[in-house]
């Protein structure tokens, strides 16, 4: 009797002694910071230059964002801003040069490629899904 009450304190010490981690919550803007990190490896590799978002903001709104310090550290930078609307897809743009419109073609296949990538790894990655 003393053995197993010996080897039952034993395991409850093992059991229930280990340290557990407590669980780190993030904000939804820490949430969106590290989606977008990881958005942002979807355009291929980031260069050393260059800051890249991309991320999904709610479920009408997406966001591109890039950053290039170029010659004598100027920043050149543009954002695109996808609006899902009943009709399609419509491209704002920060940029003058850039006309907003309704996307098509090969743009909208790369957008819903890039937009299926993006929740892929977002899920397996930040969400272990």
């Amino acid at each position: 009797m003393t053995n197993s009450r010996s080897f039952i304190k034993t395991v409850s010490k093992k059991l229930f002694s280990i340290n557990i981690p407590s669980k780190r919550f993030l904000t939804e803007q820490q949430l969106k910071a590290k989606e977008s990190e990881i958005g942002a490896t979807i355009f291929g590799p980031i260069m050393p230059n260059e800051r890249r978002e991309f991320f999904n903001d709610n479920e009408k709104s997406w966001f591109f964002h890039q950053e290039i310090v170029g010659k004598g550290n100027v920043i050149s930078s543009m954002t695109l801003h996808y609006e899902v609307q009943p009709m399609g897809i419509l491209r704002i743009s920060s940029d003058p040069s850039v006309k907003n419109e309704f996307i098509n073609g090969q743009e909208l296949k790369n957008f819903v490629l890039a937009t299926e990538m993006y929740h892929e790894r977002i899920m397996s990655q930040l969400y272990k899904r």
